[in-house]
């Protein structure tokens, strides 16, 4: 029973490692799938950007170009409202939705006061800037009224040095990464120095209510992928929203532990299953051992009384009997010691299971103890009309072995010998060694055993075809018990059968 509830406990705790590792590699798979879909959201709202801009720098570049005398007759008086009002209207149907705009002069200073305050002080430092290099790197300026950005274009060369100014919505930019972005996702354009968010999907970042528009420690663990938007101050940066991965951990969580109990369920009633045939084996070796106490003490005595009286009666020493009572008695004699043979066995096999039989370990010479034992077995073989012989004894061959053990497996092997043998057969017993190892060989000469029984010669109950329609039936126990007496000795047991020859049975213990 401890054995099934070690099993199942292996076998949970690796139930539960595997689902541990096909969880968490479910969960790497599927950061993974979001980190590519955060890739192709950044990527493409980045070109799309990028290309965005530098769309509204070409138009702003060719609206200079066709308003070229607009521009210069404001430049030379641009405090007439006229002609503000009407450069404002040109600017207003060649970009809808745009939010201001301003000339500058070659300083990068306004060439008119903006008293409404659209163009702030970031926007004059982009101008000179602007005018110093040459270049220009779109940002969202703060306003109270827009939040906005700028584009800016250098007045032609034939005009007086300066710079167009134009300023549009953010929330333009805001529908372009509202169009990228994924389910479960934020796309968000940032200022990456200061890692300040500038536009968000629902447009600038004042649409958003918070204190701080840095992003925030947890905003920075929860980023994806990064791509910088070229020829801008921005990166589009991709953040998981927080319960897109937590929510589908908690789900792995919840399937692999109700998977496990299910495992835990199915263990619990095997468990069960098991433990009560355990309970019924238990009780069923018990009956059984009850029994062969029985056969032991109740039915080996009168079996030996009935041979004892049978034996008396067939000697003639109470009366003369006739043929065929004496055919009778001897088939009765038969059976009583084919009787005391299987309780032998059958309580030599309850000691084995039991782990009672004890073993008196040591050094015997192998020669003189195969040579008594053949001694103790000559009168069955002459009753059968057999022989043995001693073949290329090895007197100096010593083992550790418990010489009655041994003597009970050989002298098992050799009355099969006799009884399996041929007719009048002379059984060759050899002792060898090889290898660190002795070897006991009795051959008989007998019809063999056949290839499809040979799996099934040391099985216990075996009975052969070879020898099933013999007289002389053993009770199938007898080569499982040789081959254990001699496996508890540290030897080991086994044959060699040619049918229509005869079998070489062998036992090998290793040399003291």
């Amino acid at each position: 029973m401890r054995k099934y509830t070690i099993y199942l406990l292996v076998i949970n705790i690796l139930i539960l490692v595997l689902l541990t590792w096909m969880g968490n590699q479910r969960y790497r798979d599927f950061k993974a799938y979001h980190i590519s879909i955060a890739q192709e959201s950044t990527a493409s709202s980045a070109q799309a950007i990028s290309s965005f801009i530098a769309e509204k720098k070409r138009l702003v570049a060719l609206f200079v170009n066709e308003h070229k005398d607009q521009i210069s007759q404001y430049m030379q008086d641009p405090e007439d409202d006229a002609l503000y009002e009407r450069l404002y209207s040109a600017i207003a149907n060649y970009f809808p939705h745009f939010f201001t705009f301003t000339v500058a002069d070659a300083a990068g200073i306004p060439v008119r006061e903006d008293f409404e305050g659209y163009v702030g002080d970031l926007c004059k430092v982009d101008l000179k800037k602007f005018a110093e290099h040459d270049k220009q790197l779109p940002r969202i300026h703060p306003n109270n009224a827009v939040y906005h950005f700028d584009i800016l274009a250098p007045l032609p060369a034939e005009l007086q040095s300066g710079t167009l100014f134009i300023s549009f919505h953010a929330d333009i930019l805001g529908r372009v990464l509202h169009n990228a972005q994924a389910l479960g996702h934020q796309l968000l354009l940032i200022e990456p120095t200061a890692n300040l968010i500038e536009v968000t999907v629902d447009g600038a970042r004042i649409k958003w209510e918070r204190d701080d528009y840095r992003l925030s420690t947890d905003e920075k663990n929860r980023i994806l992928y990064v791509s910088k938007v070229d020829n801008t101050a921005w990166d589009a940066v991709d953040l998981y929203l927080p319960g897109l991965l937590a929510d589908f951990r908690n789900t792995l969580v919840l399937y692999s532990s109700l998977i496990f109990m299910l495992f835990l369920l199915a263990s619990f009633i095997f468990y069960m299953i098991v433990r009560r045939e355990e309970r019924l084996r238990i009780a069923a070796e018990r009956n059984k051992d009850e029994f062969l106490a029985v056969v032991s003490h109740d039915l080996r005595t009168p079996i030996t009384a009935i041979r004892g009286s049978v034996e008396l009666i067939n000697s003639g020493c109470l009366g003369e009997t006739n043929e065929q009572m004496n055919e009778c008695l001897t088939i009765a004699s038969n059976n009583c010691q084919r009787i005391s043979l299987l309780i032998n066995d059958l309580l030599d096999l309850q000691k084995i299971e039991a782990g009672k039989m004890t073993f008196n370990i040591e050094r015997q010479n192998l020669h003189s103890l195969v040579s008594q034992c053949i001694e103790n077995n000559k009168a069955y073989a002459e009753e059968h009309k057999a022989s043995f012989a001693l073949q290329n004894p090895k007197d100096d061959i010593a083992v550790n072995v418990d010489a009655s053990r041994f003597e009970q497996a050989l002298s098992n092997l050799l009355s099969n010998a006799v009884k399996y043998g041929a007719k009048q057969d002379k059984v060759l017993i050899s002792i060898e060694h090889s290898g660190g190892y002795a070897c006991v060989k009795i051959t008989d000469h007998g019809p063999g055993i056949p290839l499809s029984d040979q799996p099934r010669v040391f099985s216990r109950f075996a009975q052969l075809d070879s020898v099933s329609n013999t007289k002389l039936k053993g009770t199938g126990l007898g080569l499982s018990i040789v081959q254990t007496l001699i496996e508890k000795q540290g030897g080991r047991v086994g044959f060699v059968s040619i049918e229509g020859q005869g079998s070489t049975f062998y036992i090998e213990l290793p040399i003291a």
